[in-house]
């Protein structure tokens, strides 16, 4: 019972922590090419849940293996990223067999999905913080499910503008960036955190 708590604990401590700064589950860049609507933003959350929950575990399991070479604290980032290459090599393979038509529609987002700052940051965290794999599963699905709620706060923020008056310079990722600003200062308050003076 004291482990479920644990985990759940976790997972909601995941939720709320990485959504604080925007930093580490929130690549603006990457956001500002996915498709509108709600629809697409959930299909590519889910996808990027599956694969930071999945990545997580899997660098849980490797990192015993990873430890015991020479120079590990220099390698892991590269078998980290070669980990994830294998992943999305499988993944187009197995789509692309059973379900090619959904595969090509949705290639792009699925590239997006592997290849993201949360991917590789949930594999990374999860080792750092030496979690077991039961736990590395509840912060991946935590990151998965922080970066759904980040692009539903950022898609909200860009239907507001549009209905807003911006000035002309400040219109496009200008206005996204203050929105985004403001945003994370509120969440960086709400969990109790205080600016210096």
């Amino acid at each position: 019972m004291n482990t479920l708590i644990g985990i759940f604990s976790l997972l909601l401590t995941t939720l709320v922590l990485q959504n604080a700064v925007f930093s580490r589950a929130l690549d603006i860049t990457s956001l500002l090419i996915l498709p509108a609507g709600r629809k697409s933003l959930w299909r590519f959350g889910l996808m990027l849940t599956g694969v930071t929950t999945i990545a997580s575990v899997l660098a849980t399991l490797v990192n015993p293996a990873i430890g015991q070479w020479e120079h590990a604290r220099y390698l892991r980032p590269v078998v980290y990223v070669l980990l994830l290459a294998v992943l999305y090599g499988f993944a187009c393979l197995l789509l692309n067999w059973k379900k090619r038509d959904w595969f090509h529609d949705h290639s792009a987002m699925l590239a997006m999905a592997f290849f993201n700052c949360a991917a590789y940051g949930a594999m990374a965290l999860t080792v750092y913080s030496g979690f077991n794999w039961l736990e590395a599963a509840a912060f991946g699905l935590g990151i998965g499910l922080s970066f759904l709620l980040a692009v539903f706060l950022l898609e909200q923020g860009r239907r507001c503008m549009s209905i807003c008056n911006i000035p002309k310079a400040f219109r496009g990722l200008p206005a996204e960036l203050v929105y985004v600003g403001l945003i994370s200062l509120s969440l960086y308050g709400l969990v109790g955190h205080q600016l210096a003076a």
